[in-house]
């Protein structure tokens, strides 16, 4: 493939800091780290042809932009590089997305994103799930909208016991009749997920009558919000409680899955010789992209702190290491927060 770069000796890694020079860590050699300047990062890039940016924790965090996202995708599309986004959020849908994208002055599309709840749509057009079933969602309206736009019957726990209480009494769930209709459970982050749902879920997967499909939009423990980087619960406590209350396990369509990378090379027309992936989580964006054999970039913006890259095995890390998407920036001079 093209450019690489490889773990330091004594287990360090290179990283990135924009605008500043480079200045050996002081430490153990397992937490070394070696800062490269913003050309090494340029240098990387250039022979590439696309850059695939996960958002949560890239571009922004929580309901804030990430300083310098902007100015990094613009400069790369001025390059004539091809700029996609794959992110595991699957609260919303693709449109969503590039919503939230645009308010943020970045140029975006539908068509550009892949999303885990967009997924999930395609996973079950690749089983062929029979559109006379239907799909029981745990989650929120991303995945209700994109199973919707691709022709399937969404219902809620609400539609099927007629009640939001979070609350399930022994003597309701005795009583809880399975529809038939059901097909697949479809399941990911969730801000009402209650005990209720927990029970209807459960119930459907380890039912006879209902032989369901079982779908996790991906397996995230959470992502980092706020200014003190506190964690917040994902998609993967959900789906952790589901999969041990039913005893089933769910085929994860998102990063950290063994679905998805193949649908991408295929869906998406990607060389991944010529493609870098830029990432926060070592076990979905940067094991995708190790996976595949593109250049895997790690802003330390969202889940993965530098303690953890000091403490992962070589073959885990990444090729570059960046404090944020800001070291994308041509010359890594300050980067704007406007817009």
């Amino acid at each position: 493939m093209g450019l690489r770069f490889r773990a330091l000796g004594g287990g360090a890694v290179n990283v990135v800091k924009p605008g500043r020079g480079g200045r050996r860590a002081m430490g153990p050699p397992s937490a070394t780290l070696r800062k490269n300047g913003p050309d090494e990062v340029a240098r990387a890039i250039k022979p590439l042809e696309c850059v695939i940016f996960d958002c949560d924790g890239v571009i922004w965090r929580g309901q804030k932009k990430i300083e310098g996202a902007r100015e990094a995708i613009a400069g790369l599309e001025a390059e004539g590089k091809r700029v996609l986004y794959l992110t595991n959020n699957s609260a919303k849908s693709r449109e969503q997305c590039a919503s939230k994208l645009r308010n943020f002055g970045i140029e975006a599309n539908p068509s550009q994103v892949v999303c885990s709840s967009s997924s999930a749509a395609r996973y079950l057009d690749s089983v062929r799930f029979d559109k006379a079933k239907k799909v029981l969602v745990i989650g929120q309206e991303g995945i209700l909208i994109e199973l919707a736009e691709a022709g399937y019957e969404c219902v809620t726990c609400e539609d099927l016991c007629g009640s939001s209480d979070p609350e399930c009494k022994i003597e309701e769930y005795e009583r809880m009749e399975v529809d038939p209709g059901v097909g697949a459970v479809v399941a990911g982050v969730d801000d009402t997920f209650s005990y209720r749902k927990l029970c209807i879920a459960s119930l459907y997967l380890s039912s006879r009558e209902s032989n369901a499909i079982f779908v996790a939009t991906n397996l995230d423990v959470g992502d980092r919000v706020g200014s003190d980087g506190r964690l917040i619960p994902g998609a993967g406590p959900c789906l952790a409680a589901i999969q041990t209350a039913s005893g089933r396990e769910a085929t994860n369509v998102g990063k950290g899955g063994e679905w998805l990378l193949p649908h991408l090379v295929e869906t998406l027309n990607l060389d991944a010789q010529r493609t870098c992936i830029v990432g926060d989580r070592l076990d979905t964006d940067i094991a995708l992209g190790k996976q595949s054999g593109m250049l895997t970039i790690l802003p330390l913006t969202g889940v993965t702190s530098e303690e953890d890259l000091a403490g992962c095995a070589e073959g885990e890390r990444p090729d570059l290491v960046v404090e944020s998407v800001a070291a994308l920036v041509r010359g890594g001079g300050p980067a704007s927060t406007e817009g």
